[in-house]
């Protein structure tokens, strides 16, 4: 039998391709859900979670540390959206309604994504829906990346010049609101920049995300003030801190410089609070 090489390269090509990206090898790269949410497989492994004392913008509470990351899971590949938010629930919470269905919902307390989730595992039968632990919120967020950014350091926390790192990645008040145009201060569209190396979007900007941990306020010993855990200690395997009466958000928003987009930055609230620039977005595990 003779092979047409024109045909017979491209299939044998395609083939591969289907290996290594569906449930031939493991699970597929990409899942998408019964609300048409689509997610992200993320695979497990380890970084350096925190920032080095030289990175301009830090926290005394973004000590560098290794985490292990032991399981694969899969993000979702944006922020959970005003569509997706009312179809399941019937309403929606945003401050911005009138914009368009596919902004990032906002105005959503801990407690109601949390419900959410509980309403959407019990629609697909299943337990497997969560919020992100702060860990594997950073993880994916880098992806792979060791710098303030997933592209790149930070160069300046100034709103009137531009971030080069962030500037095609993120919505925050450089190009939110300070300028193009001037003034039009509001979150924006999902997918609307570009997304990081593992396919997420709006992990730097737009609205920040609410995750799993507790935290304390603040650590009387040493005086600190912000998101305090005890999870920020070398050689710690899948950190969910459970302590605390407030709850960690993650990634900067739409209206703050980029010295709040960086993979590194931890902020925290009351499990109650609702902020125009604060969403979430979720995880489903394997």
């Amino acid at each position: 039998m003779k092979f047409n090489n024109k045909i017979f390269i491209p299939s044998l090509l395609i083939l591969f391709f289907y290996l290594f990206n569906s449930n031939l090898c493991g699970e597929p790269t990409i899942f998408i859900n019964k609300l048409g949410m689509r997610f992200v497989l993320i695979p497990a492994g380890s970084f350096i979670m925190g920032s080095p004392e030289s990175e301009e913008g830090r926290q005394l509470n973004e000590t560098q540390h290794k985490v292990v990351i032991s399981k694969n899971f899969y993000m979702g590949e944006t922020e959970v959206t005003q569509r997706q938010w009312e179809k399941l629930v019937g309403f929606n919470p945003s401050s911005f309604p009138d914009l368009g269905k596919t902004y990032p919902v906002d105005s959503v307390s801990w407690n109601q994504c949390v419900e959410f989730i509980r309403v959407l595992n019990d629609w697909e039968k299943t337990d497997k829906y969560r919020l992100p632990t702060e860990a594997e919120w950073e993880y994916a967020c880098r992806a792979e990346s060791t710098t303030a950014f997933a592209e790149g350091p930070l160069t300046t926390i100034s709103c009137n010049e531009p971030e080069p790192a962030i500037l095609e990645m993120a919505w925050y008040c450089y190009n939110s609101g300070t300028q193009n145009p001037a003034g039009d201060f509001k979150p924006r569209p999902v997918k609307t920049k570009f997304p990081n190396k593992w396919g997420l979007y709006d992990m730097h900007g737009n609205v920040q995300e609410w995750v799993q941990d507790s935290c304390e306020w603040r650590d009387l010993l040493s005086r600190n003030v912000g998101a305090i855990t005890d999870t920020y200690k070398d050689n710690i395997t899948d950190p969910l801190s459970k302590t605390g009466e407030h709850r960690i958000f993650r990634g900067g928003a739409w209206h703050q410089s980029s010295k709040y987009q960086r993979s590194a930055y931890r902020g925290y609230y009351k499990p109650v609070a609702k902020k125009n620039s604060l969403g979430f977005r979720i995880v489903r595990m394997q």
